[in-house]
């Protein structure tokens, strides 16, 4: 357990800014960040009117969670029930793991998140620490992954 902010992006079928948010979530688990992260970002897609929603996600465990369901005793039960919630208002909806490279916007976001006041922060315009990253996502600028080989 360590402090957990999380962070998402709300984008157009073209890739352009529709809304996006951080928060600072307090303590707790990556996997509490992830599943709250995915909550809060379905709630600003449904506030937003989206219709079809497509979400990727760095968090395989999370994606395999919100397609294969989890036990009810399973600590993160009752966020993914919210989730499953969300996920029935929109005419289609689709969860796919990425790699974080992928999404640089996501991950500043998030970091951001770790350092603001406590609660959800939402922005319908991208904040300047972003243009760079959300520029560069629209252009699908390749970016290095590192992957350690164990031999």
């Amino acid at each position: 357990m360590g402090k957990i902010g999380v962070g998402g992006v709300i984008r157009s079928h073209d890739g352009s800014w529709v809304a996006g948010f951080y928060a600072n979530l307090g303590s707790g688990s990556v996997l509490q960040s992830e599943a709250w992260g995915l909550l809060l970002g379905l709630k600003l897609a449904y506030d937003n009117q989206c219709s079809h929603l497509y979400v990727e996600s760095d968090s395989e465990t999370l994606v395999n969670m919100v397609k294969n369901g989890v036990d009810e005793v399973h600590p993160l039960k009752t966020i993914l029930n919210c989730c499953s919630f969300f996920q029935q208002k929109f005419l289609s909806f689709d969860i796919r793991h990425t790699y974080r490279e992928v999404n640089a916007v996501v991950d500043i976001l998030s970091k951001d998140g770790l350092q603001a006041e406590a609660g959800v922060h939402v922005m319908l315009h991208p904040p300047p620490q972003v243009i760079t990253s959300l520029l560069d996502d629209l252009c699908e600028f390749p970016r290095d992954r590192i992957v350690n080989f164990e031999v």
